[in-house]
């Protein structure tokens, strides 16, 4: 795939909302050729990130909340609740588009050459 510059556009006004709502997501923008991906797990209430694309939970209690019981244990209520909704959620959505995609493809006799994807280097040059 390659580099969008109208999904990247789009994709940067669905990330300002996100951030600016104090919410969690997993979004993924297509028009043909491109495609984009986000995915926000940071939201105020999440002790979740993504850093250097592996996900990273933040929950021991006097290194992440100052000895707080009670903060750590709302956090990681609201992390756990936020993974379960956004992979269930998603998780069912994606395996219907798969199934989709494979039964189209068979009946179309469709191949797909160009499953990789540009760097951030690439798009930002």
């Amino acid at each position: 795939m390659q580099y969008s510059p109208k999904l990247k556009k789009a994709m940067a006004k669905i990330e300002a909302i996100l951030k600016e709502e104090d919410i969690a997501g997993v979004v993924v923008l297509h028009e043909p050729g491109s495609a984009e991906i986000l995915t926000k797990l940071d939201p105020s209430y999440s002790c979740a990130s993504i850093e250097d694309g592996r996900l990273r939970i933040k929950g021991k209690r006097d290194r992440d909340f100052g000895g707080d019981k009670k903060k750590q244990e709302e956090a990681l209520k609201n992390t756990s609740n936020m993974l379960k909704n956004l992979g269930d959620i998603s998780g069912v959505t994606i395996l219907g588009i798969i199934d989709a995609s494979k039964a189209l493809d068979q009946k179309l006799g469709a191949t797909h050459t160009d499953l990789g994807s540009t760097s951030i280097e690439e798009q930002n040059n």
